[in-house]
This record gives C-alpha cells, sequence and structure tokens, in this order.
C-alpha cells in the first residue's frame, strides 16, 4: 500500500514537533506492505506565495496594529497554500492513501486522505466555552480569529476519510463540535520518541523505601504554559515541611525563573541526558495550565516513574488517578504539594510504579502505526 505522509515541515527531522512525526514515520515503514513517501510541503513555499496567501486573508485591523501582516486565518493561516501544494503533488503522484500532519483539502486530485492530530481550533473553543478563557499559549488569539479559523478548517476533517486522533479527548470534539462522523473518527493515541536510544537491559518497578532525598523531574519549554512555576512552589513547601529533601529537576526551559539549593536546571537536554535522569528521578510532575496530549507522561511512565498532571485535556486518559499517578485541580502549589507526599508513601509507590509500567505499554509507535495502517485498508 502506496502511502504519502504530507506535512508543512520535514517528517525525517527528529526535532520536528518533538519527533513525533518522525517517529510515525519510522513506524509505519515497519508495516508488511507498506510502501512510506514523505512530502515536505514547506520545500514548495516561496516568498510570493506565502505573501499572495496572507494577503487574501489579511486581518487588516491586526496587521496595522502589530506594523505585520497578519492572517485572519490565526493558526490555519498557511493551510489554503499548504492545501494547493499538497493537491498539486497528488497529481503527478499515484498514491493509495494521503496520511497527513495538520490537515489539508486537496480539492481536485483527492486521494483518500486521512489526518493524524493531537488537537484542532474547535477543541480550543471547547475549553474556551468550559473555561471562559482562551487555552494557555494562545491568548494572542481572539475567539472571532479562531472562530473564523475552525469554520474554515472544518470541511478539511468532514471530508477527510478518516480522523487519528491522539486522544478521547479530541475525538469527541471532532464528533461533537467538529461535525465529523463518528465512524471517521479513530483514537490511535502516540508513543514515546525515544529514536534509537539505548536502554539500559530491564526496566523494574521502582522502590523509594528508607529514601532521604526524593528526585521530581519537569521538562517542558514553556516555564508558565507547563506549571514549572507550581512545582518550584510546590517543591519549597516540601523542604520546609518534611525531614526528606525534595529536588526539582527541571529540563527544557529557556527563561529565566526563580531557582534555589533544590530547584536543578539542566537547559535544553537531548535524550540521553533525559534517559539518565528517568533513571535518576523518582516522580515526574507535569501540572500543564494545557496539553494537548502529554508524552512527556508516556516516556516517564517507560522508566516506572509514577506522574502527576493536570485534570484537563488528554492527560486523565495517560495518568489513572490513584493507579499510576495523580491529577491535579487547580494551581494552588499546596495540592500539587500534597499529592506528590501521598505518591511518595514506600507502600504507595511501589505500586503506582509497577502500574506506571504497565500503562506504557499501552502507548507504543507500533501499536499507533498498525491501528492505522488497518483502518486504511478497510
Amino acid at each position: 500500500m502506496k502511502i504519502c505522509m504530507a506535512a508543512p515541515y520535514d517528517i525525517t527531522n527528529s526535532k520536528a514537533w518533538s519527533g513525533t512525526p518522525l517517529s510515525l514515520y519510522s513506524a509505519m515503514k515497519d508495516v508488511d506492505g507498506n510502501d512510506i513517501t514523505p512530502f515536505d510541503i514547506s520545500k514548495h513555499h516561496n516568498y510570493f506565495n506565502i505573501r499572495a496567501t496572507t494577503l487574501k486573508y489579511l486581518d487588516l485591523k491586526s496587521s496595522i496594529k502589530e506594523k505585520t501582516f497578519i492572517s485572519g486565518l490565526g493558526p490555519s493561516a498557511m493551510n489554503p497554500l499548504n492545501s494547493k501544494i499538497l493537491d498539486k503533488h497528488c497529481a503527478s503522484n499515484h498514491y493509495d492513501a494521503v496520511l497527513e500532519f495538520g490537515g489539508f483539502l486537496p480539492k481536485k486530485n483527492v486521494n483518500p486522505y486521512y489526518i493524524y492530530t493531537d488537537s484542532s481550533n474547535d477543541v480550543k473553543l471547547d475549553y474556551f466555552i468550559r473555561y471562559g478563557k482562551m487555552p494557555f499559549g494562545n491568548e494572542k488569539i481572539t475567539v472571532d480569529t479562531l472562530k473564523y479559523a475552525a469554520d474554515f478548517v472544518r470541511e478539511i476533517y468532514t471530508n477527510a476519510s478518516g480522523v487519528f486522533c491522539m486522544s478521547d479527548w479530541l475525538a469527541e470534539s471532532m464528533v461533537k463540535t467538529t461535525g465529523v462522523s463518528p465512524e471517521k473518527v479513530h483514537t490511535v493515541y502516540a508513543g514515546a520518541n525515544w529514536h534509537g536510544q539505548k536502554f539500559p537491559g530491564h526496566i523494574a518497578a521502582r522502590n523509594i523505601c528508607e529514601k532521604k532525598e526524593i528526585n521530581l523531574l519537569i521538562t517542558g519549554v514553556n516555564y508558565k504554559g507547563k506549571g514549572v512555576d507550581i512545582a518550584v512552589d510546590a517543591v519549597n513547601i516540601l523542604n520546609r515541611e518534611s525531614d526528606v529533601k525534595y529536588y526539582l529537576h527541571v529540563c527544557g526551559i529557556r527563561e529565566p525563573y526563580p531557582r534555589n539549593e533544590f530547584v536543578i536546571d539542566y537547559g535544553f537536554i537531548n535524550k540521553s541526558k533525559l534517559i539518565e535522569l528517568l533513571q535518576l528521578c523518582d516522580v515526574f510532575v507535569l501540572p500543564s495550565r494545557f496539553d494537548c496530549f502529554g508524552i512527556a507522561f508516556v516516556e516517564a511512565m517507560t522508566f516506572g516513574l509514577p506522574c502527576v498532571g493536570r485534570n484537563i485535556c488528554a492527560m486523565p486518559e495517560i495518568i489513572d488517578r490513584g493507579i499510576n499517578g495523580e491529577l491535579v485541580e487547580s494551581d494552588d502549589p499546596l495540592e500539587l504539594a500534597e499529592l506528590i507526599l501521598k505518591i511518595c508513601n514506600p507502600q504507595t509507590y511501589s505500586e503506582y510504579s509497577e502500574a506506571a509500567l504497565k500503562k506504557s505499554k499501552k502507548f507504543t509507535w507500533k501499536n499507533v502505526a498498525e491501528n492505522i495502517t488497518n483502518v486504511i485498508r478497510k
């Protein structure tokens, strides 16, 4: 089966979307009978077609205010151009199916096309309706712009042969808000992005019996978005109220933030260093204010780390509260500190660690690729 995997970037680049497209591409190639061709739409971008697309959908008021070209399509600014390029590519190449990262609509030369995604404009609107504010990281996008962008791309999802969702949370929005037929929506999840890294020979459930130092790990590039501020405050509370010392290992943050002797910053790290830290640390914390899936939780559970996330988005699908981790309900660092203490009871910790290892086996790129291939073949 000949499948084109298309994206507005190079899917074979491990840095694109945290390596997610590369992981799926590699797994899809390994499925018997698949002939996979990557297509980088961005290679066909140029100054003129980008400006032409921006001008056609120009948000004049915002452009004057910001003194730069701003598309009225917001997050979907380049969608018309990307769709046109993909359409032209499909006209000169025969594929049994096209698998898209992002979602584009090749109107003239339509192969059966499928979309793999963790989010949508509609899911962000769902968030706004529920919480009365835009999701973290989207505050500069107006609700009107997001609604217009959602309306503009809706037919991409409804006309697709199938939509592969990272979570049931997104799948529900695809059906109820976007209007995709339920039989076209498939939850296939995601896996850990290791890209050939070497693992220790045997990974077993962990224990923290008689430990006087507990190491917590948090990763991400956005200090507020990933809730690093909450984790830092929680560690300070723990060290004021416990004889055990708690250390927070912070990776990926590129902006300055308050630190002390209990907060250890590593900056950006590679996967080899991440594996070292996952073996060193005891609990993974990531109280993100908005997180479409949370592959970082899967990576932590691969090493038997109990996790603490937030009770929003897809995080409750990965973290089973009271089984392999816990979920915060607010930005209160005391709540996070109390959940960390609960997890770090030695008996509880061992049970959570064993459950985390078991849950991690559900999220593999092999499973994702096989599920996607089976749907396309049918």
